[in-house]
C-alpha cells in the first residue's frame, strides 16, 4: 500500500512534458501529450436524483475531439472491480462534456498500459 501512494505521488507531481523521476519518464513514453489539457487527481461528486457517488480520477488527457481517463494500478490490472470503477468515470465525464472518452489501466510495476473499452 504505502509504495502504491508514493508511485501515485510521483505521478501526480512529477512534470509530464520534463518527468525527473524514472517512473514518470517510462509512463509518458506511453500517452500523446500533444495538443491536450490535462488534469491530475480530478476530483469530482456526481449527484442525481437516485443516487451519489465520489471519485478521484488519476488522469484525464482532454483532446480536442476526445478524452482519455488513465487508472494507475502498482501491479494487477485484471481485476472486474477496476473495470466498473473505470466505467462510472467514463459514464460521469461523457455527461459533462459530451466528448467521446477512452479508459486505460497502467500498471506501475509491469509498464503495461491497457485500453479497456
Amino acid at each position: 500500500m504505502k509504495k502504491g501512494i508514493e508511485v501515485h505521488y510521483i505521478l501526480e507531481n512529477d512534470d509530464f512534458f520534463n518527468p525527473k523521476n524514472d517512473i514518470t519518464k517510462k509512463f509518458v513514453k506511453h500517452i500523446d501529450l500533444n495538443n491536450c489539457n490535462i488534469y491530475k487527481e480530478y476530483e469530482f461528486i456526481n449527484e442525481t436524483i437516485d443516487e451519489e457517488s465520489h471519485g478521484i480520477i488519476d488522469l484525464i488527457l482532454e483532446y480536442e475531439k476526445e478524452i482519455t481517463i488513465i487508472d494507475y494500478k502498482l501491479k494487477n490490472i485484471k481485476d472486474n472491480e477496476y473495470l466498473k470503477q473505470l466505467n462510472g468515470y467514463k459514464k460521469y465525464i461523457e455527461e459533462k462534456t459530451k466528448k467521446k472518452v477512452s479508459i486505460y489501466l497502467y500498471s506501475i510495476l509491469d509498464d503495461n498500459l491497457e485500453k479497456l473499452d
